[in-house]
């Protein structure tokens, strides 16, 4: 087998797998309204060609509907979304919804399978192990020095916070989706230049990170069935680079540091919800003082959110703005040679 060959084909495959020609060119009979036609459906009914009596397989074809095993199927798409992850959903968000079974119906019925997984496995032990009386300890002690070293302050015991961390740590299907809806505004910025999907829209931003909590959902079951954490993560980063390389095409190094900035993002986006609810939670202790300075965290944070932002919008423009005059360039002397000719 020539392996250079076969990956040729598997990147072919990647860019266009969707062939909308016809699938017989011989005459085909409506059973629905007796036309005669060719093509894959009737253009006087829409019925699709092929279809007639009932048989054993249209019964399990509409038994199959119910959980989107149909055309567009659940089990297809998650198939894209693992081979061709990027490309897939840049095809979704530039138009082309017939190729994907409904990315919201999906992220429902997958979020179903995975609580189901979670109750027959009893994954309650959460993404990082630890002993049955482990407090996460060290959560204090971070916690702490921050605190003295930055506000001046020395916080009380922090059992809210590490409460809040333990729920986290035991419902990594949630913690999934709240850090990547973090991502759909730092994604917004970082790659609004991209040399795919230029100028990108926050409702797309939406619907790639519903897409990428699927696959999460589905990652985290199988962390479930087989406990094995370093493998699942390991796999889960490489799902994300190659969803953003694809998504957006930017080189090897242009999206690793990007997609590390955007999650960096998404963690400070992630802190400043967790000051938020650490300083009501103290505001509800009666500790007015320490909870002012939790809240005077938030603002910090999020100049911090801006000024990184504002970095990876500046270089992604300068970029594109070279990009721009490159290609204005090409065309021209092409046309320079076209005129010579």
């Amino acid at each position: 087998m020539d392996i250079r060959k076969t990956y040729n084909r598997f990147k072919r495959w990647q860019l266009k797998p969707h062939d909308h020609e016809f699938s017989s060119h011989d005459t085909q009979h409506c059973s629905n309204c007796d036309h005669d036609f060719v093509g894959n459906y009737c253009p006087y009914c829409s019925q699709k060609s092929g279809l007639g009596p009932i048989t054993w397989r249209s019964v399990l074809k509409s038994i199959g509907e119910v959980w989107g095993m149909h055309n567009r199927s659940l089990l297809y798409s998650v198939v894209q979304l693992f081979l061709r992850p990027g490309y897939f959903i840049s095809d979704y968000i530039s138009g082309r919804r017939q190729v994907s079974f409904p990315p919201v119906k999906m992220l429902a019925i997958i979020a179903v399978l995975g609580v189901i997984v979670d109750f027959l496995t009893g994954a309650i032990h959460g993404m990082v192990h630890m002993a049955h009386n482990d407090r996460l300890g060290y959560i204090n002690d971070v916690f702490e020095w921050l605190n003295v070293h930055f506000n001046g302050a020395f916080p009380p015991p922090s059992d809210y916070l590490n409460d809040v961390f333990m729920w986290l740590n035991t419902h990594p299907d949630l913690l999934s989706l709240i850090l990547l809806s973090f991502l759909i505004i730092p994604n917004y910025f970082i790659f609004r230049f991209a040399p795919r999907n230029t100028f990108h829209t926050l409702p797309q931003g939406f619907f790639v990170q519903v897409f990428s909590s699927a696959v999460f959902m589905i990652l985290n079951m199988l962390y479930d069935i087989t406990a094995l954490g370093w493998l699942v993560v390991l796999f889960g980063a490489v799902m994300v680079f190659m969803t953003y390389r694809q998504l957006f095409g930017y080189s090897v190094w242009g999206t690793l540091w990007r997609v590390i900035a955007a999650f960096v993002c998404a963690f400070t986006l992630l802190s400043a919800l967790l000051n938020t609810n650490y300083a009501i939670h103290l505001l509800r202790e009666q500790q007015g003082d320490m909870a002012r300075v939790f809240f005077l965290n938030i603002p910090i944070v999020l100049v911090v959110l801006i000024i990184i932002l504002g970095i990876c919008y500046t270089i992604s423009r300068m970029d594109w703005r070279k990009r721009t005059k490159r290609t204005a360039a090409a065309a021209e002397a092409a046309d320079e040679s076209e005129a010579g000719n």
